[in-house]
């Protein structure tokens, strides 16, 4: 009778020893989702339960009663209201709810989730990879990685998005069920699923600006607006749901602007990855095509063991919170051919263990990789992207400190060390501080062939072409010479070309003697675009503007009270306010040895600064001090600007 008695006590106890006989222990919750599948018996869905609580151990989220009204009133006005109405809704949420952070905690997920949360979510995985279609070209471990887990980063968990969302965008893919073409594809299936995303309309506004906090997945439901990450998050959960194999790669920093970048990648059926941006773009064509990396990191769930956060764990040292996280590996070699570069360090920081490579972010230096020192104070970064300016830094109190000079890695791979030779200088000629990027080009080209026209009757029935715009205006403010136009008139306008919807930033109507004219009233035809004024064009703000409704012959003029007799327009195109502008101050910098030095502060008189004297070999950065914050770093050759 004991015997038997102890028998039974043994046998009760073997799914638990099974979990336990290798000193592992997962807490009470992944005990019991271990126990639970060494029962049942199936290797596999053992192995993946492990992956699971094992990692779970190290995922966390921040809570507080707040922040939970914050996302209870999120999926409310993303449920009631459009864009832009929504923008004011969310920027209330301050005001109506409290700060979220004064009664904020850390909770483990393992304190969250239950074992019978896990144990539901790891049969539907399951499901998808053995019995489903679109995720059966896995290995195990990409499995694991691409489809296994209940959440993707730091973000709350959300129980039962896997059926929901499912439910949701299953429908978009049934119809490819009959093509034998497409019906076996998983690019296919990511991309119907990402066109019902598309219908989100991406709208790249933050919808908590006051906070960095990744919304859960149960706030990104029918989302009106938000940021990349936002919506490269929810298509992560969107294609899971539907057993598509999403992964979310970013890059910690643009080199050469500002800001990071989210987007996705489908682990397609040939096992590569097609990079792509969930509710934006498809599949196989990238997100910010063109677009020069640094690096590329990609979120996992999976613990990383050669992470910044993994090797400083044990040392201690004060690192950059941008690269501490355990869940970033680095995919690099998917998206570039990636350059080692080695380089020495200065003794500012001799006691540190790490490293640290840094792009601009306009204003200061961001890290976006690490590496250890070596003994001999030199340190070799790997897989870095070409073309590219990089300052190595330490990590101090308040950020980066400079290591050495900056360098130049080029196309070819070869680096350049960036010293200012105060032997050979030279003189730099500039008319912007910031590069001119395609979109305003565009903008500038929406006035080519615009007119501007005189009259005497209000209605301009009696209207003269005194001006026409024969060529994309010049960068800053162009001007026209209608002095050869003779007669007063009390009417004049600027009548934009068929697709232009005027887009006119600034006018200026100079008499004969040269004198800006006053103007007593303003007058526009129609409705403008995104709440835009007529008045824009006369406030003397560069970037403001005007643009109209009409697609074809918008116009915005003035009523001069009386005739008048006008010598010159002066005018301005829709610009991002980084060009020269007369009347305000710039300062040029350059640097040594990682630090900024100044060459100089001038006050423009026109739409070029002229610095002589500057040494050569160095980078260079042009403020301006008195208002923006568009500013890039460059380097100066053969009288011409190459930016970074």
């Amino acid at each position: 009778m004991i015997f038997r008695l102890l028998f039974s006590c043994i046998m009760m106890l073997l799914p638990f020893a099974a979990c336990l006989g290798s000193n592992k222990d997962y807490g009470i919750v992944g005990n019991e989702v271990i126990a639970h599948y060494t029962k049942l018996g199936d290797k596999e869905k053992l192995r993946a339960a492990e992956f699971l609580v094992s990692n779970m151990q190290y995922h966390t989220f921040k809570h507080s009663p707040t922040l939970d009204r914050y996302y209870q009133r999120i999926e409310e006005i993303n449920g009631k209201f459009k864009y832009p109405a929504c923008v004011e809704q969310f920027n209330n949420l301050y005001k109506e709810l409290g700060n979220p952070l004064v009664d904020i905690k850390v909770v483990k997920d393992a304190d969250f989730m239950t074992s019978q949360d896990l144990i539901n979510h790891i049969e539907l995985a399951f499901d998808d990879w053995r019995n489903g279609t679109w995720a059966r070209h896995l290995s195990f471990e990409d499995f694991c990685e691409y489809l296994l887990p209940y959440k993707l980063a730091d973000e709350k968990p959300t129980k039962g998005w896997r059926e929901e969302l499912r439910k949701k965008f299953e429908s978009r893919i049934r119809a490819i069920g009959t093509s034998d073409d497409m019906n076996t594809q998983s690019y296919w299936a990511a991309y119907y699923v990402n066109e019902e995303l598309r219908t989100l309309r991406f709208k790249n506004q933050k919808v908590l600006p006051q906070f960095d906090l990744r919304l859960p997945v149960s706030s990104l439901k029918d989302m009106r607006m938000g940021e990349c990450r936002d919506y490269a998050t929810y298509t992560v959960y969107a294609m899971r749901a539907c057993g598509i194999p999403v992964s979310l790669d970013f890059t910690p920093q643009w080199p050469d602007r500002a800001h990071n970048h989210y987007w996705n990648a489908l682990r397609d059926n040939t096992g590569l990855s097609i990079s792509f941006m969930g509710a934006e773009s498809k599949p196989g064509y990238p997100s910010k095509e063109g677009r020069r990396m640094a690096k590329v990191y990609r979120q996992t769930f999976a613990y990383q063991p050669q992470s910044l956060y993994a090797l400083n764990k044990d040392i201690g040292e004060k690192v950059p919170e941008i690269l501490n996280s355990p869940f970033m590996k680095d995919v690099s070699h998917e998206y570039f051919v990636g350059r080692s570069i080695t380089l020495n360090l200065n003794n500012a920081h001799k006691n540190d263990k790490f490293a640290y490579i840094a792009v601009f972010d306009n204003q200061q230096w961001v890290p976006v990789d690490f590496a250890l020192i070596s003994g001999d104070r030199t340190v070799t970064f790997k897989n870095l992207g070409s073309d590219i300016v990089y300052m190595p830094v330490y990590w101090g109190r308040n950020g980066c400190v400079p290591a050495g000079d900056p360098v130049l890695l080029d196309l070819n791979g070869t680096v350049k060390t960036l010293k200012p030779d105060y032997a050979k200088t030279q003189t730099l000629s500039l008319n912007r501080k910031y590069p001119q990027f395609n979109r305003i080009i565009k903008l500038r080209g929406l006035m080519k062939k615009g007119v501007f026209e005189a009259a005497n009757i209000a209605d301009f029935s009696d209207a003269k072409v005194c001006a026409t715009i024969k060529k994309v205006p010049n960068i800053g403010y162009d001007t026209l010479d209608i002095s050869t136009f003779k007669g007063k008139y009390r009417y004049w306008r600027y009548v934009s070309p068929k697709g232009g919807k005027c887009n006119v930033a600034e006018i200026r109507f100079i008499d004969s003697d040269s004198k800006q004219m006053n103007i007593p009233k303003i007058l526009c035809k129609g409705a403008s675009l995104d709440n835009t004024k007529a008045e824009n064009v006369f406030d003397n703000n560069e970037l403001t503007y005007y643009a109209s409704e009409t697609a074809e012959n918008g116009w915005v003029g003035v009523d001069m009270g009386k005739p008048v007799d006008i010598g010159k327009i002066v005018y301005l195109a829709r610009n991002d306010d980084n060009d020269i502008v007369a009347g305000q101050i710039y300062e040029l910098k350059y640097f040594e040895n990682g630090r900024p030095r100044s060459a100089g502060i001038q006050k423009a008189t026109s739409g070029t600064l002229t610095f002589k004297d500057v040494p050569s070999n160095t980078i260079y950065w042009l403020l301006n001090l008195d208002k923006g914050r568009e500013e890039r770093i460059f380097t100066y050759q053969n009288n011409k600007i190459y930016w970074y």
